[in-house]
């Protein structure tokens, strides 16, 4: 509720009258009986037509009861829609909030979560609190109101009776004591199940190509009926749970009911009671354990959602190790001048990158090669300010990227990596992706200059041919070309080319040069390749190696020296068409 609090914000008046509201419902039930026991006892009396005013009396009380239960409907209805839009509104800032988070968190809580752990944060975790506050708070708020009413107006009725009522709580809240404890660690692990089924599903749907490819359906299945069978006994434990409490509730209410009726009928034949105080008494008993039973029935919500936003909790308290720092600025339009000084970075305990320092004039192009593992894509990572060096700095017109603000330097930066990912909706729409407010002529003129125009009058829509989610139906360099025009559109000043040019056959990769060249052309860029036709662009060639640039200087000169970078390209030799090993 703490955490739910700041969601209130706007809304707290409107909730206070809710409050007002639910105290008026309950207000409406309690005075009903009361008036019931008024019509009972001075309404209807043996004989009453002897008696003077007697019928007039039982109308009045009847027609007023009957005001009254009108009432009490309209307030009801107003409860339950009021407090549910509060719920909504609440659920709505609570995944808004859940989600801008998740995207603020830097690659390595990605790197280190399991994609479906993640997706069951925002979508049954999301879902149980929903169910709460939509479906459970009119519950909780009526009845939490209710419960007290009923006791006061119990003791109203008399005294003697209520005290039954008051014998019967305490073992009532000891048993819901035992159940706060009990189901809130139960509904924890149930959420543990939840996800971890959740999780392997979404791997198993991701890589079901390679499931397929080598025959591993049997053990994927097999898998997945020991996580969901481990769901089935973690639930089945927190319905017995469940089985315990809920009927001990009622018992409990039958039992104080069948107290009332004991005492209550040797109270009525010694005179001391009447008939409407005990059948009052009765039905205002019930309305005591009415609360009790349907809180009990929501209290099950309550520790799920309780269980889920502890979940929720894990990722809200992750802090991301990307932010702007406090007094960072926004960083102007650059020129493009980019300065690695002395970067040393590390995932763990041991460094991938080892004190790497060269610099880039504007409009430069630097080419990084070498072979898996050796830093490459790190040292792309950490110009994009997916991570901070843990020393040394990466500076971009003489900013060091940790004092600026990090939404405008990425406005600044694009990136083209080796497995583009586009978006299901439009070819359109994936190249607008890049800047939202694009008319359709920079679009098309974007896709005109890199030669998607060519690709989509192929295709049914031209640039409004449907892409399906992750470029399912394109080539591999069809959606490379997409992307190289994504990037083209945003109009970076600087530019990093992660292996762009690596899973392109052929045929493709020439028009993917040609559309390279239009993209490179004034921009600093880092290319990131292992294709010697793409590594000719570069003013200077460096070669990594453990994390350290052990070469560096243009092709020619590279190729004259016995080193590394010869042994790299020998392969080229016979026509291999790739410089290294991808990395």
């Amino acid at each position: 509720m703490k955490r739910l609090w700041k969601y209130m914000e706007g809304r707290k008046g409107f909730a206070a009258l809710m409050v007002v509201v639910g105290a008026g419902n309950a207000a409406a039930q309690t005075g009903g009986w009361l008036l019931v026991r008024n019509a009972i006892d001075k309404g209807i009396v043996p004989g009453s037509k002897g008696v003077p005013g007697a019928k007039h009396h039982l109308t009045v009380i009847v027609l007023i009861y009957l005001g009254v239960a009108a009432a009490g409907w309209v307030l009801q209805a107003k409860l339950i829609r009021g407090l549910a839009t509060i719920g909504q509104a609440v659920v709505i800032g609570l995944r808004r909030d859940l989600f801008d988070h998740l995207t603020s968190l830097s690659l390595r809580y990605f790197s280190q979560q399991k994609a479906g752990w993640i997706i069951a944060r925002l979508t049954s975790d999301v879902d149980a609190v929903s169910d709460v506050l939509s479906q459970g708070m009119p519950t909780l708020v009526s009845n939490v109101i209710l419960l007290p009413a009923a006791v006061i107006a119990l003791l109203i009725a008399d005294w003697r009776l209520g005290l039954i009522a008051f014998v019967v709580l305490p073992p009532t809240l000891i048993l819901s004591r035992w159940f706060q404890r009990v189901s809130h660690a139960a509904n924890v692990e149930q959420r543990n199940r939840i996800a971890a089924v959740t999780a392997q599903i979404a791997e198993s749907v991701a890589g079901m190509a390679v499931v397929q490819a080598f025959n591993r359906e049997r053990r994927f299945q097999a898998e997945f009926d020991e996580l969901n069978d481990a769901n089935r006994a973690q639930s089945t434990y927190v319905q017995r749970i469940f089985s315990v409490f809920f009927p001990s509730i009622e018992f409990l209410g039958v039992l104080a009911m069948a107290t009332v009726v004991y005492f209550g009928s040797g109270l009525y034949e010694d005179g001391t009671l009447t008939i409407g105080t005990l059948i009052t008494a009765i039905y205002l008993l019930q309305l005591v354990f009415q609360p009790l039973q349907e809180l009990s029935d929501v209290y099950g919500q309550l520790q799920s959602a309780g269980a889920a936003m502890v979940k929720i909790a894990s990722i809200l308290d992750e802090e991301s190790e990307i932010h702007d720092h406090p007094g960072a600025e926004p960083l102007p339009r650059l020129d493009g001048d980019l300065e690695i000084d002395s970067v040393v970075f590390a995932y763990g305990k041991d460094p991938v990158l080892h004190g790497i320092s060269f610099h880039l004039a504007p409009g430069a192009c630097f080419a990084l090669v070498g072979e898996s593992g050796h830093g490459k894509s790190t040292l792309a990572r950490l110009i994009g300010r997916h991570y901070d060096p843990d020393q040394g700095a990466v500076r971009a017109d003489g900013h060091d990227l940790r004092d600026v603000q990090l939404r405008s330097y990425r406005r600044q930066l694009g990136v083209v990596l080796q497995d583009p990912f586009l978006f299901s909706g439009t070819i359109a729409s994936n190249i607008r992706f890049a800047k939202p407010d694009a008319t359709d002529e920079e679009v098309q003129a974007a896709a005109a200059a890199v030669g998607v125009d060519r690709v989509a009058a192929r295709l049914s829509g031209g640039l409004d041919h449907e892409v399906r989610e992750g470029g399912a139906g394109l080539s591999a360099g069809e959606r490379q070309l997409i992307s190289i025009a994504r990037a083209l559109l945003a109009d970076p000043r600087i530019l990093v080319l992660d292996e762009a040019t690596s899973n392109i056959d052929r045929p493709t990769e020439v028009l993917i040069e040609q559309a390279l060249d239009r993209l490179l052309k004034g921009r600093t860029s880092i290319i990131i390749a292992h294709r010697l036709s793409t590594v000719r662009r570069a003013d200077e060639i460096l070669v990594v190696e453990n994390g350290q640039v052990i070469q560096r200087g243009s092709e020619r000169e590279l190729l004259e020296v016995d080193g590394p970078f010869r042994r790299l390209a020998h392969t080229l030799e016979g026509g291999e068409p790739e410089l290294a090993v991808a990395g």
